[in-house]
C-alpha cells in the first residue's frame, strides 16, 4: 500500500510539473523576446573589402542607433537592411555585394537594444518602426542619398518592421522581407507549439500574461500585425521570401501577407531553408533575387512615391 501511494504521489507531482514547465517557459520566452542578449558584431564591411562609414543617428523617439553606410558613386537608389531579433547589422553583410553590384548605396543599422545601439528593450517590430524611420530620416540628411528612391529589406522582425513602417511612410518605394510574421501573436503561438507541443496554448497565454503584467510588451501581441498593415503598401511592390522549413514563422504567414497585399506582392518559398536561415544551395540565388527586385522596382520609382 505504501508503494502504491508513493507511485500516485510521483504521478501527481509529474502531472503538476508539466503545466508549470509551460508557464515557466512562457516567462522565459517573454523575457528573451523583449530582453535579447546583445551579440557582438561578427564582421565589418572592411572584411569584404568595402569602403564604409560608421554612422550614428537617433530613432524617432531619441534612442541612439549605430550603423554602417556603404556609399556608392552615382547610386541608382538606396537600400536599408534590417536584421532580425537576437541579431545585429553584421548578419546582413552578405546581402550587400549583390546590392552594390546593382548600383545601390546601402545602410545597415542595429535596432534598439541590439548590437551597438542604445535602448534596453526589444518590442518585436512595434517600436522598431521608429528606428527604421530614424534610419530613413538619416538618409534624408545626406546629399548623396536624399534624392534617391529607397528600398528596405528586412529579416524576421526586421521584415515585420519594414512592412509596418512602409505602411505609414511613402518614402519607402519597395519592400522585401524574409521570414516576416503576419502577426506577433501568431509567431508566439507557433514558437510555443514548437517547444511545448500540446501545452503550447498554455505557454503562449503565459507569454502574453507576463509580457503585459511586467510591462515588457508596450502593446498586446495581436496589435503588432503586419497582416493588417500590408495592404497600405499598394501599389508599391513587395517581395516576400520564406523558408519552406521555417519552424518559427509558418510559411502560411508569407502567403497570407501576399494575399492581403494584393497583386503587387510576390512570394518565393525557399527550399530546405528555415527561419532566417537560407540553405547554402539557394542562398546566392536569394541574394540575387532581392538585388534584382530592387533594381527593377527602384528604377521605376520616384523618391518618396
Amino acid at each position: 500500500m505504501f508503494i502504491f501511494f508513493v507511485i500516485v504521489l510521483v504521478i501527481v507531482l509529474i502531472a503538476a510539473s508539466i503545466p508549470l514547465s509551460a508557464l515557466f517557459g512562457g516567462f522565459v520566452i517573454a523575457y528573451l523576446s523583449t530582453h535579447p542578449p546583445r551579440k557582438k558584431l561578427k564582421r565589418t564591411p572592411a572584411q569584404y573589402g568595402v569602403d564604409y562609414e560608421e554612422v550614428l543617428f537617433p530613432s524617432r523617439d531619441g534612442v541612439h542607433l549605430s550603423g554602417w553606410f556603404l556609399p556608392q558613386e552615382n547610386a541608382k537608389g538606396a537600400v536599408i537592411l534590417c536584421h532580425g531579433m537576437m541579431s545585429n547589422r553584421s548578419a546582413m553583410l552578405g546581402w550587400t555585394e549583390a546590392l552594390r553590384h546593382e548600383g545601390f548605396a546601402v545602410l545597415l543599422f542595429d535596432f534598439r537594444a541590439l548590437g551597438e545601439s542604445g535602448g534596453a528593450r526589444c518590442t518585436a517590430g512595434h517600436l522598431e518602426r521608429l528606428d527604421l524611420l530614424g534610419a530613413i530620416d538619416y538618409l534624408d540628411t545626406r546629399d548623396d542619398t536624399k534624392r534617391l528612391p529607397l528600398g528596405v529589406f528586412g529579416f524576421s522582425m526586421g521584415g515585420a518592421a519594414a512592412i509596418l513602417t512602409a505602411a505609414q511612410d511613402k518614402r519607402i518605394s519597395a519592400v522585401a522581407t524574409h521570414g516576416a510574421f503576419a502577426t506577433l501573436e501568431r509567431a508566439i503561438v507557433q514558437r510555443c507549439r514548437r517547444h511545448f507541443g500540446v501545452l503550447g496554448p498554455l505557454a503562449s497565454q503565459s507569454v502574453y500574461w507576463f509580457g503585459r503584467v511586467l510591462h515588457w510588451f508596450p502593446v498586446a501581441p495581436n496589435q503588432v500585425a503586419p497582416l493588417n498593415a500590408v495592404a497600405q503598401l499598394s501599389p508599391r511592390p513587395l517581395l516576400i521570401l520564406h523558408g519552406a522549413l521555417d519552424p518559427t514563422v509558418a510559411p502560411k504567414d508569407a502567403q497570407d501577407l501576399s494575399n492581403a497585399a494584393g497583386s503587387f506582392a510576390n512570394v518565393h518559398i525557399l527550399p530546405r531553408s528555415g527561419h532566417a536561415r537560407i540553405h547554402p544551395d539557394v542562398r546566392e540565388d536569394a541574394r540575387l533575387l532581392v538585388a534584382a527586385f530592387f533594381a527593377r522596382t527602384l528604377k521605376k520609382a520616384e523618391p518618396g512615391n
